[in-house]
Parts: structure tokens; C-alpha cells; sequence
């Protein structure tokens, strides 16, 4: 089922409650801006729904109940009100994830568990990312499969971002692909890949996207990469370029 909220809507509690749903997409892309509170709510009782779409720019609240079979969450929210915390609660149990991560929704992320998840998906959006993500990271034990995006954004970092009393346990057992998107060749980026190389004992493929560098500094960028040391022998790394 597809959702799209008008512009003049006035409903003001939006409920979909539906037994045996497997799918919902829902779209709000009305913005309220000067309104700390709309009185808004989106309300999910859907006990069957497997596969789940959210677009929200409006800063209503949510409520999602009963979802215990829900497996894949596309999730892209501009700003959040009431019930945010619990609302990102109710996913995880998924298998994957993918988001569009502000600072709130990294605090709340960072300490929940995603005890089945093995593939997510981050697109940073103004946000301290990079400090959470040893976190996050900690909380996905099954973790197989990670691609982050930098969207043309540097991401921001503190000295002791990928400090950690132990290294996350899918890093040592599970996480076999890593892609980053618009690597830029900021000093954090190379960390992160650096980290991502030295500390995965089991990954297989990492893929670094260059699509935003110029020409000449391509070649200059992989074999800066190339040379960062690889803790498994079996691991392979990949280039995306936009130049032919």
C-alpha cells in the first residue's frame, strides 16, 4: 500500500491499521517550519507488514505498534517530534536498514540493538556521524553488509571516534562488503576506511566510490588506499570512478 499526504490534508491522527498488510510506503512531504508542535500523528498497527517506507518532512509524531514480522525499513525523516525514540525502537528486529541519519536519530541509534540486522545503508545529513558509528556498530553483532554516503558533506570527527574498550563483533565475524560513496579524500574518510580495512577479519569486498574527485587526483587517491593494510588476506579493494 502507497501513502502520500497531501498538502491540504487536515487529518490530524493518521492511523493504518491493516491485519494483513505486508507492504507500506508512506510519503508526508508537508513542512511546518514555525510550528514547535503540528498536533500531528502517524499511528502503524499493521501485525503482518514486512517491508516498510517512510518519507516525512512534516515533524509529526509517530506511534508504530505490533510489527513483529518487519524486515526491511527505508527510512528518511527531515526533522522529528513525540515518540521519535520509540518509534526507531520498534525497528530492531530488522534485517535491513537503511537512513537518512540527523544527529537526533544518531543518539537514539546508538544505543539500540539491531540484534538480527545484516545490511544498512547511512546517508548522513548534517550530522556528527562518524563519532556514533563505533557505537552503532557495536549494536549490530550480524552486520554483513555496510554502505555509508557521504553526500558531499565532510564528515565530522573527534580524535577518539574509533576508540573502543574491544572492536564491534561484526567486524571480527560477520561484516563481509563495506562500500563508501563520494569519497572526497578528507582526512576522515581515510580514516574510516583505514579502520574498516585493519579491523574486519572477514571482509571480502570493500568498494570506494571517487565519483566527486577530479581526474588527476584519482590515481593519486587509490594507491593512497591501496597501501592502507588489510587484516584479511582475502579481502578485495574496489574503485568506482565517474571518469571512463
Amino acid at each position: 500500500m502507497t501513502v502520500t499526504r497531501e498538502k491540504d490534508d487536515n487529518v490530524k491522527i493518521f492511523t493504518v491499521k491493516a491485519p494483513y498488510l505486508l507492504d507500506l510506503s508512506y510519503g508526508n512531504y508537508m513542512s511546518d517550519d514555525d510550528e514547535e508542535d503540528t498536533g500531528r500523528c502517524l499511528v502503524i498497527d499493521t501485525p503482518a507488514l514486512t517491508y516498510l517506507d517512510i518519507a516525512d518532512y512534516s515533524g509529526n509524531s509517530w506511534s508504530i505498534e505490533n510489527t513483529p514480522c518487519l524486515e526491511e525499513v527505508y527510512f528518511n525523516v527531515d526533522r522529528s517530534l513525540l515518540g521519535f525514540d520509540k518509534f526507531l525502537r520498534s525497528f530492531s528486529k530488522v534485517l535491513f536498514l537503511e537512513l537518512i541519519l540527523t544527529d537526533k536519530m544518531i543518539v537514539c541509534f546508538s544505543t539500540i540493538e539491531f540484534s538480527r540486522l545484516t545490511k544498512c545503508k547511512l546517508f548522513p545529513n548534517n550530522s556528527n556521524w562518524m563519532d556514533s558509528l563505533v557505537s552503532f556498530l557495536h549494536n549490530t553483532p550480524k552486520l554483513n553488509n555496510c554502505c555509508q554516503k557521504t553526500n558531499h558533506q565532510p564528515p565530522i570527527a573527534s580524535m577518539w571516534w574509533s576508540q573502543s574498550i574491544s572492536d564491534p563483533e561484526c567486524l571480527s565475524s560477520s561484516l563481509e562488503k563495506f562500500e563508501l560513496i563520494d569519497y572526497g579524500g578528507r582526512e576522515e574518510e581515510r580514516e574510516l576506511v583505514e579502520y574498516i580495512l585493519t579491523t574486519s577479519i572477514c571482509l571480502k569486498t570493500a568498494t570506494i566510490s571517487l565519483s566527486t574527485l577530479k581526474l588527476e587526483d584519482e590515481d593519486i587517491t587509490m594507491k593512497e588506499l591501496k597501501a592502507i593494510p588489510r587484516v584479511s588476506i582475502t579481502s578485495h579493494l574496489f574503485f568506482k570512478t565517474s571518469h571512463k
